[in-house]
């Protein structure tokens, strides 16, 4: 490698290294909290480097599982920008408006940079730049052994470190169908007001008890998984008390039947208390996954 070109890696390595260093870890504090369903894509940058090769395809994919994001990865990116990306990506050479004007035009919300460059050390670096505002949300630079591949959990730390909290919360859709109008709704213990009911969004993955009470009926009662991104519909049927009195207080459990695929493939309903009865008081249906 000639003298100059060496001196301009190193001078922009040690650029990515300082800008990390004065920035932020972390942008909670931020007024204007980011929406958890905004359009994320990953792009590479590397300053005269070779190591952690497709890193950028792997904190793509882990984006991707733990975050309800919508990640745009390196080959969708091009796809969508056209053929000169790489070399924008480098001409920007790090510059947060530069690298926000290359997400604009990817119709993103925001770009997460990865860097990766050399001095002694390997120095990663993430970098989330928000493209309405151009600017950097918040930055983090790792030093790595020469050769160190950084597992999943490492990169998950990384990532939790760069990206809002919130962002690793993931939610599922709960839709109440039952045949009274006017009849309690609980999920989890919290009240969500009187049938009939707006779909709840919930937390998830993540089991939940639901009751469906009304003075003067025998309540349904069930426990459902939601897979997030799923929707799980309850038909809840409420029966007056004294033609159902030997169901009162029973629990119903689902059990989901998930494929290889992670696909949800059917529904189980079946007592937690009694394995020879069979519900009468409604059922669970999965409508997407």
């Amino acid at each position: 490698m000639g003298t100059t070109k060496t001196r301009r890696v190193v001078m922009v390595a040690a650029a990515l290294i300082a800008l990390a260093a004065a920035s932020p870890a972390r942008a909670d504090g931020d007024p204007h909290p980011p929406s958890p369903k905004r359009r994320v894509a990953v792009l590479e940058y590397r300053a005269g480097s070779s190591a952690l090769e497709a890193i950028d395809a792997r904190i793509a994919r882990l984006l991707g599982k733990e975050t309800s994001l919508g990640v745009v990865n390196a080959d969708d990116a091009r796809k969508r920008y056209g053929g000169s990306l790489d070399s924008d990506v480098v001409a920007c050479s790090g510059d947060a408006a530069c690298v926000a004007k290359l997400g604009a035009r990817l119709g993103v919300a925001e770009v997460l940079l990865v860097g990766v460059s050399e001095l002694g050390d390997v120095i990663l670096t993430l970098q989330r730049v928000d493209v309405k505002r151009r600017g950097v949300a918040a930055r983090i630079a790792e030093a790595l052994a020469v050769g160190a591949r950084p597992s999943d959990d490492d990169l998950g730390r990384y990532l939790a470190r760069v990206m809002p909290e919130s962002d690793f919360l993931r939610y599922g859709t709960v839709y109440i169908d039952a045949n009274l109008t006017g009849a309690e709704v609980e999920i989890g213990a919290e009240k969500h007001g009187l049938t009939p009911v707006q779909a709840i969004r919930v937390k998830a993955p993540a089991t939940y008890d639901i009751q469906v009470t009304k003075r003067g009926y025998t309540p349904f009662r069930a426990q459902v998984v939601v897979p997030p991104e799923g929707e799980v519909r309850v038909k809840a049927e409420l029966t007056r008390r004294a033609a159902a009195a030997r169901w009162y207080q029973k629990w119903w459990v689902v059990g989901l039947a998930v494929g290889a695929a992670g696909l949800t493939v059917g529904a189980v309903l079946y007592s937690r208390q009694n394995s020879d009865s069979v519900p009468v008081s409604g059922h669970v249906d999965l409508v997407r996954f």
